[in-house]
């Protein structure tokens, strides 16, 4: 009960410290934008604290590899400094973290605020008065936080497609589909099938590319993810060729995929992440997908994304993948919610 108590309260807390009235809009839009490169997390806290067992759960638990990386590429990048060192510069960033040890309380609080000294930026608080109190509430809390800090990338990437869209293929993606997805400056139709685009962005390192498709809704064995996969595969095979004659893309047998059944905009979904890879041919990449049902127009839709980028960090360019799925919203048929 004690667990589920600090997990309750954590809520509630994030709650009360979100909402905003007109006064607080206006003065967060006069707030510095956030500093911080991609997915870094300020950590502050005492420096014995953190060369100890505290600092070790964090490292292990902010810091771990998602199971869907194939490459050893943390979740988060994460900085400490003490709390003396927390001046205005370091206020800015974009995603911190405090730990504070307080022998005066009577068991630990923890607090969410957004936007307090710059924007966008997600601010979690952690007060205890001795190290098994904080383990307790860090233990129970941290996916909820971790969950505010992801969301906080994704806002940010966001905001910069909005500055930067692609209309012409934002506007494509809507006439043929009755949804809106904004796409950044660079992307463009590479095919357009029946119920399916292949949009992409290439440059000379790294190529983003995402894949919609419709058809549709039969039963609830079409959440199944093994279907939903050879589904996929059958449409890159015949959509997306690979780099010589006969190759294609597919997805990678040599790494189990990490499936869940989840929410997409408020609607029931299952959400993959794996890796694709090309039959024929040495190359390979991240992907992630989205399936989920249209209950007005009585059809499924499939969205995907992934990255190629040999030689390079995937994790951050997935966010980029991420961020347009965000940015989905249907026009023509109300289905999904909007979170």
């Amino acid at each position: 009960m004690k667990y589920g108590f600090i997990a309750i309260v954590l809520v509630l807390l994030i709650g009360a410290c979100t909402t905003k009235t007109n006064k607080k809009s206006k003065q967060e839009s006069m707030l510095f934008t956030s500093g911080g490169r991609t997915s870094e997390l300020l950590v502050v806290m005492a420096d014995q604290n953190w060369e100890k067992s505290a600092g070790d759960t964090i490292r292990h638990t902010l810091g771990e590899v998602p199971p869907w990386m194939a490459q050893n590429e943390p979740e988060y990048r994460i900085a400490q400094i003490a709390k003396y060192q927390f001046g205005p510069v370091f206020q800015k960033f974009r995603n911190i973290l405090i730990v504070e040890f307080d022998t005066s309380l009577s068991k630990s609080k923890v607090t969410v605020r957004h936007n307090v000294w710059s924007r966008p930026q997600t601010i979690a608080k952690i007060q205890s008065p001795d190290l098994k109190s904080f383990m307790n509430a860090y233990t129970n809390t941290y996916k909820q936080i971790k969950a505010y800090y992801h969301k906080n990338e994704i806002a940010r990437i966001m905001d910069s497609y909005r500055g930067s869209e692609e209309r012409k293929v934002t506007i494509a993606v809507e006439k043929k589909f009755g949804f809106k997805m904004i796409f950044p400056r660079g992307f463009l139709v590479a095919t357009d099938g029946a119920d399916f685009m292949w949009l992409r962005r290439p440059t000379r390192e790294v190529e983003e590319g995402v894949m919609i498709y419709t058809y549709p809704y039969s039963d609830t064995s079409n959440f199944n993810y093994q279907k939903i996969i050879a589904l996929r595969d059958s449409l890159t095979k015949q959509y997306i060729p690979g780099p010589i004659d006969g190759s294609y893309m597919k997805v990678s047998s040599f790494f189990p995929p990490y499936h869940v059944n989840s929410k997409f905009k408020g609607n029931y979904a299952t959400e993959i992440r794996s890796l694709w890879d090309v039959h024929g041919y040495a190359m390979g990449g991240p992907y992630m997908s989205y399936t989920f049902v249209d209950t007005i127009a009585n059809r499924m839709v499939m969205i995907d994304g992934y990255i190629k980028a040999p030689r390079k960090e995937k994790r951050d360019l997935m966010l980029h993948i991420e961020a347009i799925f965000g940015s989905f919203e249907f026009v023509n048929s109300p289905a999904v919610k909007k979170d």
